[in-house]
């Protein structure tokens, strides 16, 4: 999950501020520009801008997704749970 954050939730405020004033938005716009939800033209110029100009930093969370695959007998029972995506028989 990708997102702009910052350190101090009060430069995270006033930052939110100026992109409301300098894109003509509202927070709800910010926000989810900031958290990588909308992916508009004007979304990606406040993420460069908060970057950039208002000391914003971009948080990556590289989180493997591990499913958990059932085994299950010809009658639809679970015998085994694997948390693997390979499985061999």
């Amino acid at each position: 999950m990708k997102k702009i954050d910052w350190s101090d939730p009060k430069k995270k405020n006033e930052a939110y501020k100026k992109l409301m004033k300098m894109f003509n938005t509202s927070k709800c716009s910010v926000s989810l520009a900031m958290s990588f939800k909308r992916n508009s033209l004007l979304a990606a110029k406040m993420r460069y801008v908060a970057v950039s100009e208002l000391g914003g930093k971009q948080l990556i969370e590289d989180k493997e997704n591990v499913k958990n695959i059932k085994i299950l007998d010809s009658k639809g029972n679970v015998i085994k749970c694997v948390e693997d995506s390979i499985v061999t028989l």
